[in-house]
């Protein structure tokens, strides 16, 4: 699943817990904590992202404005060239910025 399709996949779920009769009277929190779970079993299944061809060994942790109506808080892949100072990214794993994505989906 690559980015895009995991971003769309995401919004379907969410319509879909937005709408759905089981659903209707949950808050926010959980309606998302729903779709992250959906979103988890859909991809851990996958042995190597699609993203992988791009030049994307790593990803990198991002957080949505606290002001966002959802958050979105996680990993995101990150092309290695766009890293910076190569000498950095053992630095950058070490503090929770950066991690391998090979380790993460294998």
């Amino acid at each position: 699943m690559n980015l895009q399709e995991l971003i769309m996949a995401s919004i379907a779920e969410f319509l879909d817990v937005e709408v759905h009769r089981d659903t209707e009277t949950l808050d926010l929190a959980s309606k998302i904590e729903i779709v992250q779970k959906r979103i988890a079993d859909k991809t851990k299944n996958k042995k190597r992202p699609s993203f992988m061809k791009n030049g994307c060994e790593y990803e990198m942790f991002f957080s949505s404005n606290p002001n966002d109506m959802i958050k979105i808080d996680g990993w995101i892949p990150i092309e290695t060239k766009k890293i910076g100072e190569a000498d950095k990214i053992s630095e950058y794993i070490e503090i929770g910025l950066l991690r391998k994505i090979e380790s993460t989906y294998n």
